[in-house]
């Protein structure tokens, strides 16, 4: 009677931990959810291209931008974010906002990138496709390149 008496109690405290601990886990996921949501899309859905810490300490504003722009549309203020993400010095955000916003108008004027709308028309700025070489598009019936 005394080790049946003993295993009950014993279960009694475990079922009790084991109640702790998948509170706490379920704390856990709930924190890991809301840090999902509040993380850029461009990080979640290519984690291989996520800025670095101290990436961008080094280089200029031009430089870390045109590192920053890649085949999609993405705002000023989508930059500045992932600029001071990545280490790059700053006095102040409203400042580097405007820097920001004028390097990407001027990125966007010349060639190799396209100014154009995301997030509800707001301006925006991406890389351009780099053309296709013809002589590596595949051939049709007539000899000639498909495009």
């Amino acid at each position: 009677m005394d080790a049946t008496k003993e295993l009950l109690l014993l279960r009694e405290r475990l079922e009790s931990q084991l109640r702790v601990l998948q509170s706490e886990i379920d704390s856990i996921n709930k924190a890991v959810k809301l840090l999902e949501r509040e993380r850029p899309s461009f990080e979640r859905d290519k984690p291989e291209q996520a800025i670095k810490p101290k990436q961008f300490s080094s280089l200029g504003v031009t430089d870390a931008i045109r590192s920053i722009l890649r085949g999609e549309f993405v705002t000023p203020l989508q930059v500045r974010d992932q600029l001071l993400l990545g280490g790059f010095p700053h006095s102040g955000k409203s400042k580097l906002l405007n820097i920001v916003w004028a390097t990407m108008k001027r990125l966007g004027q010349g060639d190799g990138y396209e100014i154009g709308t995301a997030n509800g028309g707001k301006f925006a700025v991406r890389r351009k496709a780099a053309p296709r070489d013809p002589a590596m598009l595949p051939l049709g019936e007539s000899g000639k390149a498909l495009q």
